[in-house]
């Protein structure tokens, strides 16, 4: 009775602790819910300042961030296509190969059915009712009754074979035919979507060229690139205020253990070194030229804080990694993630371009630790 009694006691606690585990699962999903929130709340409040700011701005910078946009947009509609243009031939090859061995088994069983019947047709009509006649041993028409019923037998375990062979084929035939149409439709679309794209950016050079005759017939104290260092460090600290306001039941880690370990979040050529001086103005990161569309990664996991358009900077990603970190990837062509958005170690994050009224693809990379800008070079491999 007692072990019993335990046994009942033993269960019910076991149901209530997974019970306790199951809210405390819900409850954490809805904390990191209303986080998310409130962090794109924040962070749109502080976008909506700084698109006041940009009312000041010049018709050009405003042409030009509304064009690097639509390039944005129409460069992911462009890289999805693709994608799909690749999972539509790689499905195509393996129902291609799925075709061509039911034509070999279609061919296999034909024969295999040919020669069934030619045997059948050489023994003759008659034989089956001889063996009934003449038969004298009962035992050997016995064994030749269950001769020719397994003979009759695999005939027609092989007409349905066959049967359903032909059928598969013609499933097959029909999914090739569809895969086929779907393919030209995805190709016709990725010319569009081409030729579109080359359009938005024959119109941003043209705005590119305006923007730098603008800024050569000023003769303001302040250089354009001093603005915009600028402004990127008001941005950086009202984004570091939002940060500290808030309290994240998933705190992060912080860089300061993976310093000489991270990886570039992409191969290419530094052009640009950090703390070199570009008219008068020196540089808080570097300058990595790469080709244009290709995959920029994260430096290590994080949490985006920014991710939209910034004079001087074009499409820009700010990832906040904890304890002060923050990880920021400029002149960006597309972007794959939104504010609140968690992103793991060296994922995609964004693809490389020339936004920003920059002249040739790059990337413009900054580490920075208390809002301020360090030397990258001695974080990296």
């Amino acid at each position: 009775m007692r072990k019993f009694l335990f046994a009942i006691i033993f269960i019910s606690l076991f149901n209530i602790a997974e019970l306790q585990s199951a809210q405390s699962s819900d409850s954490g999903k809805k904390a990191a819910k209303q986080e998310l929130q409130e962090l794109r709340n924040k962070i749109k409040s502080l976008q909506s300042v700084l698109s006041k700011k940009r009312s000041a701005q010049s018709i050009a910078v405003k042409k030009l961030r509304k064009t690097e946009k639509k390039i944005a947009t129409a460069s992911k509609i462009l890289r999805s296509t693709i994608q799909q243009l690749k999972r539509k031939k790689t499905e195509l090859k393996r129902l291609n190969r799925l075709q061509k061995s039911l034509k070999a088994d279609e061919k296999i069983q034909k024969q295999a059915l040919a020669n069934q019947l030619r045997s059948a047709y050489m023994n003759g009509k008659q034989e089956y009712l001889k063996l009934l006649l003449n038969q004298q041993d009962p035992d050997k028409l016995g064994r030749m009754l269950v001769y020719y019923d397994y003979m009759n037998k695999a005939r027609s375990k092989q007409v349905k074979k066959l049967q359903k062979t032909l059928t598969e084929m013609r499933t097959i035939d029909q999914k090739i035919t569809k895969e086929i149409d779907k393919l030209n439709l995805l190709q016709k679309s990725k010319q569009v979507e081409t030729r579109q794209l080359k359009k938005l950016k024959n119109n941003r050079k043209k705005i590119v060229d305006s923007l730098g005759k603008e800024i050569k017939l000023k003769n303001n104290e302040l250089t354009d690139l001093e603005i915009n260092a600028k402004e990127l460090q008001i941005l950086i600290d009202s984004v570091r205020k939002t940060i500290e306001t808030m309290d994240f039941s998933q705190p992060l880690e912080g860089l300061k253990h993976l310093k000489g370990k991270l990886k570039w979040p992409v191969k290419g050529k530094h052009v640009k070194k950090y703390g070199s001086i570009n008219q008068g103005q020196r540089s808080s990161g570097i300058l990595i030229s790469g080709k244009e569309g290709r995959e920029i990664s994260t430096i290590y996991h994080g949490r985006i804080v920014y991710a939209d358009w910034l004079k001087g900077f074009g499409l820009l990603v700010i990832i906040d990694h904890g304890k002060g970190y923050m990880s920021l990837y400029g002149y960006n062509q597309a972007l794959y993630k939104d504010v609140g958005d968690w992103t793991e170690n060296r994922e995609a994050i964004a693809t490389l371009g020339q936004s920003g009224g920059q002249r040739s693809p790059a990337l413009y990379f900054e580490l920075r630790y208390q809002g301020k800008p360090v030397n990258p070079n001695k974080w990296f491999r």
